[in-house]
């Protein structure tokens, strides 16, 4: 059974401390492992390499000495004895173990001087009858054919002594006895290092559930984009939690009148006894039913349309006939109205676009130019695209709106001071959220024939094709 943090949530099985410590340990093992496989590597080939060809020259000076000593045994032997003294010397004053050796004198298939290994200890002697080098001995003669004289020497492979147990443990020693120092040096040099990550880690726990505020800065370069990131996660809470609060007061707000026209209605209808009051008040209650609907679709899109950027499904989307589709939408209302409404428009007009939030700004475009236009009027909306940015406009012969409040009618339920048509004054505030979701600048001028209103609405090229 897994533990579990204080919170209720899994408690990590993993640490990044351990994963580091690791890390290190196995650089630290494979350098180690790579130096053995050089020394390995110089024993093997190097060593055996040059071993054979001073095996050869050591084989050549005696066999040089036998011929000017042969017809003096007793100085021959002397000669070589000395030669021998000579080698291993040699060998010592460089700083090695002289390698062991066995060299046979033979003259006419008589052996006439031997210099044998001894000591040996563990190690088994040369193959005197087998006259070829293997993996311990390096084999070689060295011929005077003209006196009968053959030199035959054995010499052990340099470097064997590696893989020998006391070898082995000669490497192995300094490992075994650094390793646990520098790992308690690297653990604690990685405490230290991870020191600014858990005092971050402690910051955040300290915090309460409504503290939103930013965390400091951080002066590391590794934690700065963990310190920005969760930063940037707390400014978009903050900044949801905002809306939702916009969002609750707005609705308490707006639906108190409509819910108030109802329930005095409603109270009337059980009241009165007369038909014709009944059905006045029947009249005023479908009204009130209807503004109430209508503000809360406004909330809703609102709420909607104050989303984050980067979470909004943004695909490829035709414009003109998502303009059509709103149109048709908005046709009863315009038909009820006696307006006409034009689209005036490319074919088609492709975009990277989120569909719901595109639709609801043109509906809010629309249905505000058919409600604020006078009887027998025209509705104009039109898309044009140049190849660098795409806009839509709506324009209308309605009463207008004064340049000096063309700022204040994107403000939530601003309304003017002359509005006779019923509203929540929701819907300029929707276009703007929209349009700045989608990246889009809005521009407010005169409508058709220099009447009305005309509300363009320009967007980057985020187009398709």
């Amino acid at each position: 059974m897994r533990a579990l943090t204080p919170t209720g949530a899994e408690a990590p099985s993993k640490s990044l401390l351990k994963r580091t410590f690791g890390a290190f340990f196995g650089v630290v093992l494979l350098v180690w492992c790579g130096l053995m496989a050089r020394e390995i590597y110089d024993v093997k080939i190097v060593h055996a390499r040059n071993g054979q060809a001073w095996n050869h020259v050591w084989a050549q000076h005696v066999r040089l000495q036998t011929q000017l000593w042969l017809d003096q045994p007793d100085k021959l032997q002397a000669v070589l004895a000395e030669l021998e003294r000579l080698r291993a010397q040699e060998w010592q004053e460089m700083g090695y173990e002289p390698p062991i050796i066995e060299l046979q004198v033979w003259q006419h298939e008589r052996l006439i001087h031997r210099f044998g290994p001894r000591g040996l200890g563990d190690r088994e002697p040369p193959d005197v009858q087998r006259f070829a080098s293997d993996d311990q001995w390096l084999y070689v003669e060295a011929r005077a054919p003209e006196q009968g004289v053959v030199v035959r020497r054995w010499q052990e492979v340099p470097g064997a002594w590696h893989f020998s147990l006391q070898g082995l443990a000669y490497y192995a020693r300094p490992l075994f006895y650094s390793l646990p120092l520098m790992l308690a040096v690297a653990w604690l040099l990685l405490r230290a290092g991870f020191g600014p990550l858990r005092r971050m880690a402690k910051q955040i726990a300290r915090r309460s559930a409504k503290d939103l505020s930013p965390l400091r800065p951080s002066a590391y370069v590794e934690l700065a984009p963990v310190v920005n990131s969760v930063n940037a996660l707390m400014a978009r809470l903050h900044d949801r939690l905002e809306r939702e609060r916009e969002f609750l007061l707005d609705a308490a707000h707006e639906l108190k009148t409509p819910l108030a026209v109802i329930q005095l209605n409603a109270e009337s209808l059980q009241q009165t006894p007369e038909a014709v009051r009944k059905a006045e008040s029947t009249q005023r209650l479908v009204e009130g039913v209807r503004r109430a609907t209508h503000t809360v679709h406004q909330l809703l899109a609102l709420a909607r349309s104050g989303g984050d950027t980067e979470a909004m499904d943004l695909r490829e989307h035709d414009l003109v006939a998502l303009a059509r589709d709103r149109i048709l939408l908005a046709s009863q209302l315009a038909v009820r109205r006696n307006t006409y409404v034009e689209l005036l428009a490319p074919e088609s007009c492709l975009m990277q676009m989120n569909r719901e939030s595109m639709g609801s700004l043109i509906d809010n475009l629309v249905d505000n130019a058919v409600k604020y236009s006078p009887p027998d009027s025209r509705v104009l909306l039109q898309i044009e695209t140049d190849g660098e940015a795409v806009r839509l406009s709506v324009a209308d012969q309605g009463p207008g709106i004064p340049p000096a409040l063309h700022q204040k009618v994107f403000e939530r339920f601003f309304r003017g001071p002359d509005q006779e048509q019923p509203g929540s004054g929701l819907g300029l505030a929707i276009v703007e959220r929209v349009a700045a979701l989608h990246g889009a600048s809005i521009a407010l001028s005169e409508g058709l024939e220099g009447h009305g209103l005309c509300v363009m609405v320009s967007f980057p090229r985020l187009a398709g094709k």
